[in-house]
């Protein structure tokens, strides 16, 4: 079977669709044109079984030395480690890229906020994380969990149980994939054991974006009868998802998001992520130098 022998599990909203976009161009990668499978963190898709994973997402593949899943959400669901390690293996390999996690919180308030899923301020949406967190309801837990997706040491420990440090790159998204993209993706390369190819790094993918019409938006939002015709008539929930991205890519608009002061910053990194950062910072013996 073609299945993934590595991953980029996130962290969500830290440049993995870049990063995404980059690794497509090489001839020795193989990721489906699909970005994010959610195979392994949502469980009535992992239902589906492995023969309906590989064949939905990875039956393109052909001799390419590595393929590929970029669903940043696996980092975050405390049930993926485990699926992943026996559905696939000891031997998988993860490229993760963490985030300065008040920025991370930030940009996906405001992806929730442009998809009218969060209608409370920033400050008032962390204050009330815990008490809104439906864990049943897994997609709405997504959409708010900006404090949680920002735990990485608690997040990483998870993966630490099953596969070895070994088997993962762990970047930092400010000081490497951003200030230092050449030299980083050097460092992919040689993770990843590539050759080098004459390929664009140069891309910033998925930027802060507000949508052109209101109206589209909430039709796609929307359930109703006519979904049910929708799958009778494309049965593929690849095919699906694709043209449901695409219409959503069409319907945005890039924008410059008002920012956080130096002193909001500090003080939601000190109310929430402090500890878990310098946890984090021990555990891979890495300084991330956020709190600065």
């Amino acid at each position: 079977m073609n299945l993934p022998n590595f991953m980029c599990i996130g962290a969500a909203k830290s440049g993995t669709t870049s990063l995404y976009d980059i690794l497509r161009q090489h001839s020795d990668v193989y990721l489906p044109s699909f970005k994010e499978p959610h195979f392994f963190d949502i469980p009535s898709v992992y239902e589906n079984g492995l023969e309906w994973y590989e064949k939905t997402y990875f039956s393109g593949a052909k001799e390419e030395k590595w393929i590929g899943d970029f669903t940043p959400t696996y980092l975050f669901d405390s049930d993926a480690p485990k699926r992943i390690f026996d559905s696939l293996g000891k031997d998988v390999i993860f490229i993760v890229i963490l985030r300065n996690p008040v920025d991370r919180a930030y940009s996906h308030y405001l992806h929730s906020k442009r998809d009218e899923h969060e209608k409370l301020s920033f400050f008032d949406a962390l204050k009330n994380e815990e008490k809104r967190a439906d864990k049943e309801d897994y997609l709405s837990y997504l959409r708010m969990s900006y404090i949680s997706q920002g735990m990485y040491h608690k997040m990483l420990n998870r993966y630490f149980k099953f596969f070895s440090k070994e088997n993962f790159l762990i970047l930092n998204f400010e000081e490497e994939f951003i200030a230092e993209r050449e030299r980083t993706m050097n460092k992919i390369y040689n993770f990843l054991t590539l050759k080098k190819e004459d390929i664009i790094f140069d891309l910033s993918s998925n930027k802060a974006s507000r949508a052109r019409f209101i109206w589209l938006k909430r039709i796609m939002k929307k359930t109703g009868w006519w979904r049910g015709v929708i799958k009778s008539l494309i049965p593929s929930l690849k095919i699906r998802q694709i043209i449901k991205n695409r219409i959503q890519m069409a319907n945005i608009r890039t924008f410059i998001p008002p920012k956080l002061s130096k002193k909001e910053k500090q003080h939601i990194y000190n109310s929430y992520f402090k500890e878990d950062v310098h946890q984090l910072e021990e555990l891979l013996s890495k300084q991330m130098n956020w709190g600065k």
